[in-house]
This record gives C-alpha cells, structure tokens and sequence, in this order.
C-alpha cells in the first residue's frame, strides 16, 4: 500500500506539533506522560514565588508550581496551584508553605504534613502559610538593639545640653565675680607669704617646747628610780635583821621563848580584862559617904 504524499507531511506536522508540545511541557518542568495531581493554597502575599518553582517535602523535589493567579479579579488573596508528580499521599491539614530556598531569597514550597488520618485528594485546597525570611528574622533580632541605641543617644544628647548649660552658667558666674575672685586670690598669696615669713619662728618655739618636754621627761623618770632604788635598799635591810634576829620583829620570829613568854603574857592578860568585865567590884570602889576607919580602906586595897 503506498501512501500519498499528503499522508506523510500530515503525519510528520502532528508527529511534530507532538514534539513541540512536549518539548515545551519538559522545558516547563511538566511531563506529559505522568499522571499529576493538582493542589492549592491561599496567600496574602507570594513573597516573589513564581510558576515553575519546585515543590518539596523533607527537602525532596515531588513537584512544582504551576500557577499564581488573583483568587478574584485583580485583587483579594492570590491562589497559588501546584501539582504532585511522585507517588506521596499527605494529610488534609498539611500546611504548604513559602519558604526561602537559597541566600538569595529564592522561594519555593515545602510541604508540612499534619496529623490527620485523611488524605487529601487532587484539586483540594490546603493550608498556606509563609515562612519568616532570614532578612525579616534579622531585623526582628536586631529592632531591640536599634531601640536601645536610639534610646542611649537621646540620653547622651540630653547630659550633652545638660552639660553645656552648666558650663555656660559657671562662665557667667566667674565672669560676674571676677573682682571678688581676684581679691581673694590676692589674700591667699599674701596669708601664704606671711606664713612663710615666720615658719623660722614657728620651728623655734616647737623646737623649745620638744627641748623641754624631753628635759621633763628625763628628770622625773631618773628621780623615781632613784626613790626605788633607796626604798628597795632599805627593805633590803630590814629583811637581814629580821633573818637574822635582830631586833623586835626578828626576836619574835626567830626566838621561841621570846614567842613563847609573849603568848603566856598575852593569856593573862586575856583573863585579866575577862574577870575585870564580869567583877567590876572588886577592882572598882564608889562611896558618896566615905569609909569608916582607915583599916577599911587598907583591907579593901588588900
């Protein structure tokens, strides 16, 4: 069977308008010849995402974005689609959410896989949500130093003008009393020479008073010694009459018979003082009229 001419280009246009379409479909990121699955989230603002960007889960590539259109026209929340190329099933309230992909504040979605036993099916919409930028964690890491400098800088320029206007007052002040300033600093200088002129006087008589002082000092400290010294040699002496015997106290110490007579002596006398106070009469008479006789008297002296 032979085929016409036209069968041929007819065959080779769809053949290539095929290719084309292909072609065009791989360069984009699609395959044509896997079945996709198409998702979609919600966003205030896409942050710079684009069509075509990948999709992933646990940093592993299952698809890319496949559009960014106004969920309304031209304006409201943007509806971002994307679809799923690899085998993987994911709960319901799984958040797909913009992330940064490089330094370079490329952007991507990844997706985070929630905790319900539902899958969700193609054509679903899921949770969006967008994660902080490393530039936005920096200023907000970096807006609590930017307060406390600005807030240290007014406390600086507040002691600055604080400090100028004190300045300014003590100028005014020495320049309206720079007689009385002057006048005082002349009588120092004069007190000050004449303090000079008679520190020679001054050292003299302290000088004297120290001179003195000493000679004082001197004078009553070698008299008490020598009052000690005579004291000390008469008690000397007296402690050599008594050790050796010399003398009342030494009898008395030293000479028992002498001690023995004294005790004997002093016994009499004891009882002597002890009858005279319990017989006052016999060794006291009274009489208002007198005694008869003179051999009365005799026999009472007897």
């Amino acid at each position: 069977m032979r085929y016409t001419k036209e069968l041929v280009i007819g065959v080779t246009a769809i053949a290539t308008i095929i290719c084309f379409v292909w072609g065009f479909n791989f360069l984009k990121g699609k395959n044509v010849f896997t079945t996709k699955r198409d998702y979609y989230a919600f966003y205030e603002h896409v942050h710079g995402l684009q069509v075509g960007q990948p999709v992933t889960i646990n940093g592993f590539k299952i698809g890319q974005v496949t559009e960014i259109n106004f969920s309304k026209s031209n304006y409201g929340p943007l509806l971002v689609g994307f679809h799923i190329s690899k085998p993987i099933d994911f709960s319901k309230d799984t958040k797909v959410e913009i992330y940064d992909m490089d330094i370079m504040g490329a952007k991507g979605l990844q997706l985070k896989p929630g905790v319900l036993k539902m899958y969700a099916s193609p054509g679903d919409t899921l949770i969006g949500d967008i994660q902080i930028s490393l530039t936005e964690q920096v200023t907000k890491q970096f807006v609590p130093i930017k307060d406390g400098t600005e807030r240290l800088i007014n406390v600086l320029d507040s002691t600055l003008r604080s400090i100028t206007i004190l300045t300014e007052k003590a100028s005014l002040l020495i320049d309206a009393n720079h007689e009385s300033i002057t006048s005082a600093s002349g009588n120092i200088d004069t007190l000050s020479q004449t303090f000079n002129a008679q520190r020679k006087h001054f050292e003299d008589i302290v000088n004297n008073m120290k001179s003195f002082s000493e000679g004082l000092i001197e004078s009553d400290i070698d008299k008490a010694v020598l009052q000690v010294d005579e004291t000390m040699s008469s008690l000397d002496l007296v402690l050599k009459d008594v050790n050796s015997g010399r003398g009342s106290l030494g009898k008395f110490i030293k000479d028992g018979d002498f001690y023995s007579e004294m005790s004997e002596s002093m016994t009499q006398l004891e009882l002597l003082l002890k009858d005279m106070r319990e017989h006052p009469k016999r060794y006291v008479h009274f009489s208002l009229f007198g005694r008869k006789g003179s051999g009365s008297s005799k026999d009472s002296i007897k």
